[in-house]
């Protein structure tokens, strides 16, 4: 899979050889493999222009709470209403900055107990610190987010991958946590549980969808996803879709005139079988991540 362990210029590290500590990358998950090569270059399998890098300053927006802090995301008492999700100015038309916050609420609630009682905002949580202490923070995390497209050249696969990193990463003692989605979830599926416990720990963190996530073709509109979850005309969006049924123009006339106002998700008409690829995907992510902190941390070679 063309897998290499780099320095953070980029160098392949010589099988056998000696590694200085100070551009050793130390993983959760980590897979190696040697290469001749001292550029950073992009790996194959990141479609480059799906490449979208983004910078929350912890305020505003942030990587782990979408800007909603503890109190956004949870802790209502019984019989009080949970926080409101967060809205879109024009429903009809969410940017992708809304879809963002909304998705990183909902998967956030959906993954862990969001309740007072069940231990959020004192077990656990955005203001839960390190050392498991409660605080009165509300756990807004800054830093840069990166994502693209995990593909193999024909715009078809399109795997969506996320690496996030926190600006309290520490080059001289870097680690890189994995976080896969769960089921059929888009790529901030494990916000709340590895994404958490890794930006909270000042590593960057690895996320992909694992081609599972978020993916509707509404077949009769000819309407798709895009990696941001804003939505294009098929024809229009080409290989930016997150998914887009195999029909043919003819075919999909058909479909629609015999059965009206379907949709197609990726996960269960892609007919690419994403489930065996999960492993690669997982993979794939990490190594996107070297790219990135090289990109980010990387001096060339003396």
């Amino acid at each position: 899979m063309d897998l290499r362990r780099r320095s953070f210029y980029g160098a392949a590290v010589p099988c056998g050889g000696a590694v200085s500590k100070r551009i050793v990358l130390s993983f959760l998950a980590v897979t190696a493999a040697c290469s001749s090569s001292d550029s950073n270059a992009l790996p194959s399998f990141v479609a480059p222009r799906s490449v979208v890098t983004t910078v929350y300053d912890g305020g505003s927006d942030d990587l782990l709470t979408g800007g909603l802090g503890a109190a956004g995301l949870g802790g209502e008492l019984p019989g009080n209403a949970p926080p409101p999700p967060p809205g879109f100015a024009n429903p009809a038309n969410p940017t992708a900055a809304e879809l963002r916050k909304r998705a990183i609420y909902a998967n956030y609630r959906a993954l862990v107990d969001p309740t007072f009682n069940g231990g959020y905002g004192t077990l656990y949580g955005p203001n839960v610190d390190v050392n498991g202490t409660p605080t009165f923070n509300p756990g807004k995390i800054a830093g840069e987010e990166w994502l693209a497209y995990d593909d193999d050249g024909s715009g078809r696969v399109n795997v969506t991958m996320m690496v996030q990193v926190p600006d309290s990463f520490d080059p001289n003692n870097p680690c890189i946590v994995t976080a896969a989605s769960s089921g059929s979830r888009g790529v901030y599926g494990a916000i709340a549980t590895a994404g958490e416990w890794g930006l909270k720990h000042g590593c960057a963190v690895a996320y992909t969808d694992k081609g599972s996530g978020m993916g509707v073709d509404d077949v009769q509109n000819n309407a798709v996803d895009l990696m941001d979850g804003t939505r294009d005309d098929a024809a229009d969006a080409g290989t930016r879709s997150n998914f887009t049924a195999n029909l043919s123009d003819a075919d999909r006339a058909a479909f629609n005139a015999a059965t009206p106002n379907r949709f197609a998700v990726k996960h269960a008409h892609s007919q690419q079988n994403p489930e065996r690829d999960w492993g690669k995907n997982t993979l794939h992510a990490i190594e996107f991540a070297y790219y990135v902190l090289n990109q980010k941390f990387g001096t060339a070679p003396a």
